[in-house]
């Protein structure tokens, strides 16, 4: 679950970063191209005003030149004089000059000296809209990526889940018996080529039918999870363990060559299993299980085969505990 939550930060962050660059890439191309625009309106201007100047002056412009494809796009103007090359500047004609917004300035070549026609936006260089617009598409499209993710590992989630359902004995966490039964075949399918051994342990608990009707079904399940525990203590952690039924249990040596002796791991298997357990704070019961074992190619050639010798087995020592007792 961490591992997805980091994830999903991830994804929101790289989505952050990528439209918050696109956002500044397309605004700052569209303070660009309008600079240009104004520069190239700012040069005909100066061209019309030089043009139809007369006799060098300014008198009569707004009659002479027309200045409103300016206005019409949104910018505003400003004919002034510099005087000598200070900071002090004399507005002549439109908005005064200190009102305009890091202006575009051409020089007019009349014979004023020191004349400029200045061209700035009626507000900012930056496009509002087109700001608030790409924002607002960036922050959708971030949200439905973002939401797309949380339900593509909601769906992973619940594919393993329901992978787990379908392997895994929830009380138990123990591999189920379809997946014994579909492993032991692979199992027999490598030993077969690569002549190997395979081994089944079939186990059975003792007296489990008393612990639940004495107890109840919770300390009963208890008493399944302890063994299931005991199990997986006691082989390797490639060997396949798995709750048969009830309580039955199977497990499925891998690997092994052939001639391999197994009556050291069944009797350490009894061991571990014949310990009285603590299944809850007043409850201190036996969970002694009998165990049949079979081997292939010995006691079997297929699932079915292996199975019913294990299980006939188990049965066999079952009876010879009753009859000892």
């Amino acid at each position: 679950m961490k591992k997805d939550f980091i994830f999903v930060i991830a994804v929101f962050l790289a989505l952050v970063l990528i439209f918050t660059d696109i956002s500044i890439y397309e605004t700052f191309g569209s303070v660009r191209s309008r600079k240009l625009e104004a520069e190239n309106l700012a040069v005909i201007c100066v061209s019309e005003i030089e043009r139809n100047s007369e006799d060098g002056q300014l008198s009569f412009l707004s009659e002479n030149v027309n200045l409103s494809a300016l206005t019409a796009r949104g910018y505003i103007y400003s004919i002034y004089k510099q005087k000598n090359n200070t900071d002090v500047y004399e507005t002549i004609y439109g908005t005064d000059f200190k009102r305009l917004y890091k202006p575009i300035c051409v020089r007019i070549n009349l014979s004023e000296e020191n004349l400029y026609f200045a061209v700035a936006p009626d507000g900012h260089w930056v496009n509002i809209h087109l700001v608030l617009v790409l924002g607002t598409l960036s922050l959708l499209l971030i949200c439905a990526f973002t939401i797309l993710t949380l339900l593509f590992l909601k769906l992973r989630q619940s594919n393993i889940r329901l992978a787990q359902l379908a392997t895994l004995d929830q009380l138990t966490g123990l591999y189920t018996k379809q997946t014994a039964i579909f492993s032991l075949e692979k199992e027999l399918d490598y030993a077969k080529r690569n002549d190997s051994q395979v081994a089944v342990c079939f186990i059975d608990m003792n007296n489990f039918k008393q612990i639940n009707d004495n107890y109840g079904h919770t300390i009963g399940d208890a008493a399944l999870s302890k063994v299931a525990k005991r199990l997986m203590e006691s082989v390797r952690p490639e060997d396949i363990i798995a709750r048969f039924g009830g309580d039955e249990f199977i497990i499925i040596f891998r690997g092994k060559n052939t001639g391999t002796d197994y009556s050291s791991t069944v009797e350490r298997i009894r061991a571990v299993l014949n310990v009285p357990a603590r299944l809850s704070a007043h409850v201190l019961a036996d969970i002694s299980a009998s165990v049949g074992l079979a081997v292939f190619p010995n006691n079997g050639n297929c699932v079915e085969d292996l199975i019913a010798y294990a299980d006939k087995a188990m049965y066999a020592e079952k009876e010879r505990m009753k009859k000892a007792r």
